[in-house]
């Protein structure tokens, strides 16, 4: 074998070694898939990704990510991006479809920024998001009600103060993990949704929500219930009213609603002002003190009223 191909063979093999240890110091499948999100924001004023860099590992160091041990030990992938949060951040741009393409998201949190567009149909197929926190930004478009469904592990639900429109998906209250959704603060209009029955807070205040309120709605879980400042109408249900449990705190100011508030003890344990705004509304709740207005139950039986806070 001549020198010159000797020396061929030599650098080959070295070539090759090196290629095979290239992937164990190239960014991780997750690491990329954020730094796709980083290069589609447009303005980031306090710097805060200021770390996330290509010629890492992995993404665990950067700002606002937590990783879980998850994947295969001794490899980039065994740490696993499981948390993104960055909110009051500043940021501007767009939510990518590659965020919810991260396998093992369980909670992502982008709320107080200045996102705009439509979200991408990948963020309702991410199976493993227990909390979608995007409060506070520019976001429009619908959310999808034939996707919807794919956000079996979703606990937590903040989509208020943004500009999404179109109906609240009739599947969402079907979410078996959901207990608190805020879709307040947007321009949601149809009717409110029967259901709910796992939800611990509710809050569709100040959206364009009508029609009657659904008789098959809430359960024993909830504990607030906002629906101020829309355009619902018609009487209050005896049957909406058996479901509410006792102390739980009802909204219903500022809607079209018409004629007797039924005599039920969670509905006349309501302060005034959760009723008012409705023209046509009437009954004892507003006539007389609750304790003479609800002769059926002792006095010494009325728990102290505690209002749950809205998210």
């Amino acid at each position: 074998m001549s020198s010159n191909t000797k020396n061929l063979h030599f650098w080959w093999r070295v070539i090759s070694s090196v290629l095979l240890l290239l992937p164990s110091f190239a960014l991780n499948s997750d690491g990329i898939l954020l730094l796709s999100f980083k290069y589609s924001i447009l303005s980031d004023p306090l710097s805060v990704l200021e770390s996330w860099n290509y010629n890492d590992a992995t993404p665990c160091a950067w700002t606002g990510v937590t990783c879980t041990e998850i994947g295969n030990p001794g490899t980039p992938d065994m740490f696993r991006v499981t948390s993104l949060v960055l909110p009051n951040s500043q940021l501007l741009g767009s939510i990518v479809a590659d965020l919810g393409m991260i396998q093992h998201l369980h909670h992502l949190d982008l709320s107080n920024n200045f996102f705009n567009g439509s979200l991408p149909s990948t963020i309702f197929t991410a199976s493993e998001i227990e909390v979608l926190s995007l409060s506070n930004n520019v976001i429009s478009g619908e959310l999808p009600a034939e996707l919807i469904g794919g956000l079996r592990s979703l606990q937590l639900l903040n989509l208020s103060d943004n500009a999404l429109a179109g109906k609240v998906p009739p599947n969402l209250p079907a979410l078996q993990n959901l207990t608190v959704v805020s879709l307040r603060s947007n321009y949601f209009s149809g009717s409110v949704p029967s259901g709910f029955s796992s939800v611990e807070v509710l809050d569709l205040s100040s959206n364009l929500l009508n029609g009657s309120l659904p008789l098959g709605f809430g359960g024993d879980s909830l504990r607030y219930l906002n629906l101020s400042y829309n355009k619902v109408s018609g009487r209050i249900p005896e049957e909406f009213a058996k479901r509410i449990p006792e102390n739980a705190t009802i909204d219903l100011s500022f809607n079209n609603l018409t004629g007797p508030i039924p005599e039920s003890l969670p509905l006349l344990k309501q302060k005034n002002e959760f009723f008012e705004g409705n023209a046509d509304l009437c009954g004892k709740l507003f006539e007389e003190p609750l304790l003479d207005s609800f002769h059926v139950v002792r006095s010494t039986q009325l728990a102290p009223f505690n209002s749950s806070p809205a998210i």
